[in-house]
């Protein structure tokens, strides 16, 4: 879900790539990721494939705390924070089901949800 609620690090992305919300949501969404590594917390994906578009710089300061299933950005890499986590990256949404299992070279793809959707309230 891409909802501002999830999406910390939202108004810093438009800042830096002069794209709206709804642009951002769908440029990471539309594309196909590859797991190039686990990593940095155990069941944390790296994910090459992000577009050229996204591409933001880490945070000057990271969190002490990212909340699990966090889908987060940062340079040319996409990721998921399987757990609560310190991190860096810039958080863009979450998901409700953190993936554990992936494996490097395994294919990921985000789907678009509302936020009805991902509190299971759909109508």
């Amino acid at each position: 879900c891409y909802d501002a609620e999830f999406a910390l690090d939202l108004t810093r992305i438009v800042s830096h790539t002069s794209l709206t919300p709804d642009a951002i949501a769908v440029l990471h969404s539309s594309a196909e990721y590859t797991v190039a590594c686990i990593g940095f917390v155990p069941g944390f994906p790296f994910l090459a494939g992000l577009s050229e578009k996204l591409r933001v710089p880490r945070l000057e300061t990271p969190r002490t705390k990212v909340p699990p299933g966090s889908v987060a950005i940062a340079n040319a890499q996409a990721g998921i924070y399987p757990f609560e986590s310190p991190g860096g990256w810039n958080v863009i949404g979450r998901t409700q089901n953190p993936p554990t299992f992936l494996q490097s070279g395994d294919r990921v793809r985000f789907h678009r949800v509302s936020r009805e959707e991902f509190e299971g309230k759909e109508k």
